[in-house]
């Protein structure tokens, strides 16, 4: 394969060999045995040795976002060592730290009872879910990565310019009658909150489940209400720096928990303006601010959590129409990461299959701004 050539098609992982992308989320494993793989990396060199694709596939429930990018920074600089003929003996001893237990010591015991948000995400029920959670963890990451590759989806990728995403800032700020902190992420959430409500539901509306479909899926699926009056945004929240004096900082494994956005259906049907981009921004910071110590103890170690409840929102949550699944990675030094040839010309998440997920990441530092990276099924998804 020619650099050139995939560069010329905007990076499009379509043209890799086959193979050369996983994409999963969980562990995998075979039929016939128990071994669990968790980490999964590709290497495609281009010809005439003008660089190299390298996909790396980690299963979430060893690390999150943060330690993804520490993971890759100690592989880089690693590997800029050995180009420079150090031997084994000669690396550094890295100071991160893997071991669960620093974040159960640092995560308190809940002292009140569990908030209604905690309830939902803990005592949902499906019968699907169950039925994985029941298998082994070998056999449900093959359930699970069967599913992906049938699924029929579209993964679409947005450009979002620092002067666009400037001009949104501005125009919240100058709308809002508080003087509230809202954040970058903030308002990009509420932006794609928005665009994909409408489109969601616009499809939603032309296209209605009917006869035994309009009972079965929510049965199956979960679903509580066949007309909810909420649109759900669910986004990961880092826990490192939201618990004083606990170090976390040096740890590597998964501390992600989630923080969930309720807006009003009638809200996001109304048309796109300063006013309703500022509403919801609003409620998307007071969602994060809302994840204080006592949230993250309710929703580390709130209650007996039930065998599937990580399933939930990758088996049927994901599949109600009126709900969007959001992670950040815009704030990671991704473009510093660095294997002694100079730092990557385009960093983007795998072509998972799960749908209804909405992936940030950071443009390339001459290009600026955000890529929003969108899946969803290929017949919901409108504009």
């Amino acid at each position: 394969m020619d650099f050139a050539n995939f560069e010329a098609a905007n990076f499009n992982p379509a043209l890799l060999p086959d193979g050369a992308v996983k994409p999963t989320a969980f562990f995998t494993g075979g039929f016939q045995e128990e071994k669990i793989k968790l980490v999964d990396i590709c290497i495609v060199k281009f010809k005439n040795d003008r660089g190299v694709v390298l996909s790396v596939n980690i299963a979430h429930a060893v690390v999150d976002g943060y330690g993804f990018n520490m993971f890759m920074h100690r592989w880089a600089e690693i590997s800029k060592e050995l180009v420079s003929d150090c031997t084994a003996t000669d690396f550094g001893v890295s100071n991160v730290v893997y071991s669960r237990s620093l974040m159960q010591k640092a995560v308190s015991t809940p002292q009140e009872p569990l908030l209604s948000v905690s309830q939902k995400m803990k005592n949902s029920d499906g019968y699907l879910s169950r039925l994985v959670a029941w298998v082994s963890p070998g056999i449900r990451g093959k359930i699970l990565e069967y599913i992906q590759a049938s699924a029929d989806i579209s993964i679409s990728c947005f450009h979002v310019s620092r002067e666009t995403l400037d001009q949104l800032c501005q125009s919240v700020k100058s709308t809002s009658a508080t003087d509230q902190r809202i954040s970058d992420n903030d308002v990009l959430m509420a932006a794609i909150t928005i665009a994909y409500a409408q489109s969601i539901l616009k499809h939603k509306s032309e296209h209605p489940d009917v006869g035994l479909a309009s009972w079965l899926k929510p049965t199956l699926l979960g679903s509580s209400s066949k007309n909810p009056k909420n649109f759900v945004a669910v986004e990961a929240a880092d826990i490192r720096h939201r618990i004083p004096n606990s170090n976390l900082e040096t740890y590597s494994g998964n501390s992600a928990i989630s923080m969930m956005m309720l807006n009003p259906i009638e809200l996001l049907q109304m048309p796109a303006s300063p006013e309703v981009l500022t509403q919801v921004a609003l409620g998307v910071r007071k969602s994060t601010e809302g994840v204080t110590s006592e949230y993250i103890a309710q929703s580390i170690n709130g209650g007996d959590a039930e065998s599937d409840v990580v399933l939930r929102p990758l088996i049927y949550k994901a599949r109600v129409a009126e709900r969007l699944m959001a992670t950040n990675f815009s704030r990671f030094t991704l473009y510093k990461t660095d294997f002694g040839w100079g730092i990557p010309q385009f960093v983007a998440p795998a072509n998972t299959k799960i749908p209804k997920i909405a992936t940030f990441f950071p443009a390339h530092p001459f290009k600026g701004g955000v890529y929003v990276h969108l899946v969803d099924s290929r017949f919901e998804f409108v504009y």
